[in-house]
């Protein structure tokens, strides 16, 4: 699924979704000029790691109830919301150079992605049920000691 994400072209909007309040925890969309989008959330085993989906959230996780369930799907969607995440330098921006991301500190465990864009580097990652976007030399990186692995596939 990274390897269609980096093909889907600039990225258009990133935004945290689902209900508002939004916090750390909440999944990201990441919507492209191409109308492409795609929705991050955290991974399946020990929270950490993210997964990659290509569609909106809303559909991912409750399309299925547009004909099971009408009436709870029209209740979903009527409160759902999004929120943007500050990143100004990504939107317009094509991804590219995808690298896996391990956390080293408390302990060593993949956690994402780091992007190319424009010469800066754009990490998304997940860890402890929270999703982080943002730039790899954030401060707020700093107590995970980030690693940048191997290229996504590996070659």
């Amino acid at each position: 699924m990274i390897d269609t994400l980096v093909k889907a072209g600039p990225v258009a909007r990133i935004a945290r979704v689902g209900y508002a309040p939004f916090e750390g925890d909440d999944p990201i969309e990441i919507t492209f000029a191409s109308g492409a989008v795609f929705n991050v959330d955290i991974g399946f085993e020990g929270a950490t790691d993210i997964v990659v989906r290509e569609g909106t959230l809303l559909e991912t996780a409750y399309g299925h109830l547009r004909i099971e369930e009408p009436a709870a799907f029209a209740a979903i969607e009527r409160d759902w919301s999004s929120e943007d995440v500050d990143l100004p330098w990504l939107i317009g921006a094509t991804l590219s150079n995808p690298r896996r991301l391990a956390m080293t500190n408390p302990y060593r465990v993949d956690v994402g992605y780091v992007f190319d864009v424009n010469g800066r580097q754009f990490a998304l990652f997940g860890e402890a049920d929270f999703i982080t976007a943002n730039e790899l030399g954030d401060e707020e990186n700093e107590a995970l000691r980030l690693e940048t692995g191997a290229l996504y596939p590996a070659a």
